[in-house]
């Protein structure tokens, strides 16, 4: 899809490096910004988590200090293993964002995206309606990148990659920031792609656990878009029109299909950006729609846990067969264990990083829940989320009190654009992940700045506070 505008690639990058604040809906900035200040909650509670524990170990072995901050810790690096590091962190309780058309969930783009923007007014001068620009035009492409690529079905049972892409995003929002034009950004864009992780589901231990500590690899993904600028700044050439053509990064991410104008047409009119998605559990977004149904029971009818003798999961053969641990071993596992996410929600457990201390994981009160949650395969909930509509589906039926309680069939995730959060909910969520971290008054007072971005002059000195002392 080479014409007179340029190549894909081309394409991309000119309408990144043009887009202007003024360009982007008022609706979408006010959308942008609950995304920054959720990722940003998510990583403050995050930070204080046994994944980013062992990020920060590995970043000491291999990184010196720099300038760049990290979430909820003193610790200072270069920019791309600050962005390693926040990525991580936000991505950590997987209470992060998302990306969904129809229900289908592709990729987590926050955790990336805005943890390598994050980077970059440390290390140049950034204005707040600047960095939403970045953010925006990051978003954009990122998700209309993934939705481009997306294979058949038969393709997807063979091999996918669900952040792979997210280091294109990264390069984006990140070069932005630090002043790279069209061309400059083009070829950025060619070594991010090509610095990607693998795509790797299939390879995430569901036969052997415990699962990979990256889930997403997202943090990858971040790292490979911040090493891609600051390769382009040193000279160094990356793949041409990497995006397009019969070789281009769809083949090499594994898709047997490629559709171009889903990446550009309509591109600064038709806002892929509205897609992107926000969570109310900290888990896996395949679970959210039988947990919705569980919390609506818990809340009506003021279930004690000790009163349910039998919570039953109706869902896909996929999750029935993977998501049932009752015993998880890991933060990563528990993510993924309807057992344990229904024990945590019945006994209250808050805020959500509290779901994964140890000393929660190790409760014998949960573990007795948990072996009272079991899963049946709901032939209709199979064929919405185990065919080629790949949707999360669910509903709940609950014993107590000699009762049976039901929930309704939930179609669609809460949170996405078919059933939104609103922005007091988002708010309260920030305020749960931020609160215990920096205390209740500062927290409320970095949400007002946040959601009033566009009119901070100096973005290193309002971010830098998210460092301790």
């Amino acid at each position: 899809m080479n014409d007179a505008a340029g190549t894909l690639t081309q394409r991309v990058a000119s309408f990144a490096a043009g887009l202007t604040f003024e360009a982007i809906p008022p609706e979408l900035v006010a959308k942008a910004k609950l995304h920054l200040l959720d990722l940003i909650g998510c990583g403050l509670a995050g930070a204080d988590s046994t994944l980013s524990y062992q990020a920060l170990a590995y970043l000491a072995a291999e990184h010196r200090g720099g300038l760049c901050p990290v979430l909820g810790t003193a610790r200072r690096h270069g920019p791309a293993a600050a962005a390693f590091a926040n990525s991580v962190a936000m991505n950590a309780l997987d209470f992060d964002d998302g990306f969904e058309v129809d229900g289908r969930g592709m990729g987590h783009p926050g955790a990336s995206l805005i943890a390598a923007a994050f980077s970059a007014p440390f290390l140049r001068a950034t204005e707040g309606a600047a960095f939403l620009t970045a953010l925006v035009a990051a978003y954009e492409i990122n998700g209309r990148l993934i939705h481009a690529i997306q294979p058949s079905f038969e393709r997807f049972r063979q091999v996918y990659g669900v952040c792979q892409h997210q280091g294109v995003g990264s390069a984006i929002a990140y070069g932005l920031l630090m002043g790279l034009d069209a061309v400059a950004l083009e070829n950025a864009v060619g070594l991010a792609a090509t610095l990607s992780p693998l795509p790797s589901l299939r390879k995430y231990n569901w036969e052997s656990r415990p699962l990979v500590s990256f889930k997403d690899f997202n943090a990858p993904a971040a790292e490979a878009g911040i090493r891609a600028v600051q390769m382009h700044a040193a000279g160094m050439t990356g793949s041409r029109d990497v995006l397009g053509g019969e070789t281009g990064l769809w083949r090499m991410l594994g898709s047997d299909r490629f559709n171009p104008a889903l990446l550009v047409e309509g591109l600064g009119s038709e806002w892929r950006m509205w897609n992107a998605s926000l969570k109310p559990f900290p888990t896996c977004r395949w679970m959210h729609t039988a947990l919705e149904g569980f919390a609506d029971i818990l809340r009506a009818e003021a279930l004690a846990p000790e009163e349910i003798g039998r919570v039953t999961l109706y869902t896909s053969a996929g999750l029935a067969r993977d998501f049932m641990q009752a015993a998880p071993e890991t933060m990563v596992d528990a993510q993924f264990s309807f057992p344990f996410a229904c024990a945590a929600l019945a006994h209250g457990i808050a805020p959500a990083a509290q779901w994964y201390r140890a000393e929660t994981m190790a409760r014998p009160d949960l573990a007795a829940f948990a072996r009272r949650v079991v899963a049946e395969v709901d032939p209709a909930i199979d064929a919405m989320m185990s065919g080629p509509l790949r949707r999360p589906a669910g509903r709940v039926s609950v014993e107590a009190r000699g009762r049976v309680f039901a929930s309704p069939l939930i179609a669609f995730p809460l949170g996405t654009r078919e059933r939104p959060i609103g922005a007091e909910a988002v708010r309260r969520k920030f305020m749960e992940n931020a609160a215990p971290v920096l205390g209740p008054g500062a927290a409320e007072a970095l949400a007002e700045q946040l959601l009033g971005l566009e009119r901070q002059a100096d973005l290193a000195r309002l971010l830098g506070g998210l460092a301790l002392a």
